[in-house]
């Protein structure tokens, strides 16, 4: 039998031989560190496993809720004093580095077993085993082909668990970040039953309508810097508490512009999440390498999509470094 992953034949030795096994969904999960741990969440119980999901952010994202077993996801998890010793194994996915896992690279690392399943290619590699498929448009996309090798048969829930995943992190096909391998995986879910319009639905058309007013606010306040070619936005904390901290806001609002704005090679979105603790979201246009922006600035991802943390520094100061790590690698790119 020819493996998608040459991993994957000593990945299910190690599962058969766990009776409880963790599973992550990263620091604020995106829609495909859902889908793809839910996914795997489901193979595995129906393996007659215990599993627990964990993550420690205290929202999950909006719009996946229908997802099979998303209630049973346990949030705000802080991971200094989280006792692994209840597990046999942690399969980590969709997570670059430990901070993604834990939300603080001072987190204490796991004495159980970790293996590491992501498709960013910023990953440090940080598990006993690691998965790192740079070619796959997502996790969700990985788990497929995992279970295609495990000879998994898949249900309706698991299908829509990893369609969700992988329509997600390819912006319903528009990142340039699909192989034929992606429309494959897509065509094999849409036989088994996955509900294509209903996720959808729930991912693009489902904005509510203080949502779509932030994103006024967020147009009102676009710059373009020509010379670099870049477009930004940058939101304050003020502004985002006045509109209730919106979930989901950041990376819907980058989407808005940061790929869209003529003459200009990437974009990216700023807001204050709390008062000195700032998130950037970038999004490349032109095939410009947003990741190197992002690892600088302490994060990662991929080139077409990236983003970033940065704790501890007032908005003007947070936004003066991010504009000035922009520049310097537009002008390393001329």
């Amino acid at each position: 039998m020819n493996y998608n992953y040459k991993e994957a034949k000593k990945i299910l030795k190690i599962i058969k031989k766990s009776e409880s096994i963790l599973l992550n969904c990263h620091r604020g999960p995106d829609p495909d560190s859902i889908g793809s741990t839910l996914a795997l969440f489901n193979v595995l119980r129906n393996m007659g496993k215990k599993v627990d999901v964990v993550c420690p952010s205290k929202e999950l994202y909006e719009g996946v809720e229908f997802l099979d077993n998303y209630d049973l996801i346990k949030r705000n998890v802080n991971f200094f004093d989280f006792d692994f010793k209840n597990y046999d194994l942690f399969i980590i996915l969709d997570s670059s580095s430990w901070d993604m896992v834990t939300s603080d690279i001072k987190a204490p690392r796991p004495s159980i077993p970790s293996i590491v399943v992501d498709h960013h290619y910023t990953n440090s590699r940080y598990g006993d085993i690691n998965i790192v498929d740079e070619k796959a448009s997502s996790t969700g996309e990985i788990i497929f082909r995992l279970f295609e090798d495990w000879r998994i048969k898949i249900d309706l829930n698991t299908a829509n668990a990893l369609l969700t995943a992988i329509i997600s992190d390819t912006g319903l096909f528009r990142y340039p970040n699909q192989t034929e391998k992606t429309y494959s995986a897509f065509i094999k879910l849409l036989e088994m039953g996955a509900n294509k319009d209903l996720i959808v639905s729930r991912l693009y058309r489902n904005n509510d309508i203080k949502l779509l007013k932030f994103w006024g606010e967020v147009l009102t306040r676009l710059k373009v810097d020509k010379e670099n070619k870049f477009v930004y936005s940058a939101i304050p904390y003020e502004i985002y508490r006045k509109f209730g901290k919106l979930r989901n806001a950041k990376d819907s609002s980058c989407d808005l512009f940061a790929q869209s704005t003529s003459e200009t090679d990437f974009g990216f979105f700023v807001i204050e999440e709390e008062k000195n603790e700032i998130s950037v979201s970038f999004r490349s246009r032109n095939y410009f390498d947003t990741s190197r922006i992002a690892l600088e600035l302490g994060g990662g991802g991929h080139k077409a999509a990236s983003g970033a943390k940065i704790h501890g520094k007032s908005f003007k100061s947070a936004l003066n470094l991010i504009l000035n790590v922009a520049r310097k690698y537009t002008k390393i790119s001329q």
